[in-house]
């Protein structure tokens, strides 16, 4: 069983939830859409058809590898192109229809969706995950509820002068933060986009953009 001094500090997000209030935004900031295949392996390429259906935009779902990316990028393209929408599952050897049921079912076992908060975005509506109720006991914002207290986090908020959460929202390219490469650096990142691999500025340092 799940022992009793195990705690869980749950984070887990959903990304289309975000990329539809994107996309119903006066600035959605993007006109066409390459999914993460990551995600789409375990929930399925369904989700991300609303952005064909309702916004009618090109989109591809990708993997991590070149020919993938590649694959998505030609895919979205040519759609624009050719003025054709559809979704174009690029990353066919792992992203099934439906997703990966077991994993799914263990995910609805174990969580439920909730409404969440976005780092310097504000709270989006049924987009993230909480532990059921039955495994409550475990959940350590339940089990140490001083972690709640404004006092001990910024409440949300970004760092002072850091622009990640416009760049995740596609309105700045990373380079036009003015902390970009002064003061946010790799080895000492002052927003999240610079401390994850993940992360857009950590991509574009890596790749050898630097500022403006």
């Amino acid at each position: 069983g799940i022992p009793d001094n195990l705690s869980i500090l749950l984070s887990g997000r959903l990304t289309w939830p975000a990329v539809s209030m994107l996309l119903e935004s006066d600035t959605p900031g993007f006109d066409a859409l390459v999914a993460p295949g990551h995600v789409a392996t375990v929930m399925g390429p369904e989700e991300w058809q609303f952005v064909v259906d309702k916004h009618q935009l090109p989109a591809a779902i990708a993997g991590f590898t070149s020919d993938s990316l590649l694959a998505a990028t030609y895919s979205v393209c040519r759609q624009a192109l050719e003025d054709r929408r559809f979704l174009d599952n690029c990353y066919p050897q792992l992203v099934k229809p439906e997703g990966n049921l077991s994993a799914r079912a263990h995910l609805s076992t174990a969580l439920k969706v909730v409404d969440a908060n976005w780092r310097g975005i504000g709270t989006i509506p049924r987009s993230g995950f909480a532990l059921h109720d039955d495994y409550a006991q475990w959940d350590a914002r339940l089990r140490y509820p001083e972690y709640e207290k404004a006092d001990r986090k910024r409440a949300g908020e970004m760092p002072a002068g850091c622009d990640c959460a416009q760049v995740v929202l596609g309105k700045k390219y990373p380079n036009q933060c003015k902390l970009y490469g002064t003061a946010c650096l790799p080895r000492s990142p002052v927003g999240p986009c610079m401390v994850s691999d993940e992360g857009a500025c950590r991509i574009w340092w890596s790749g050898g953009v630097r500022p403006q």
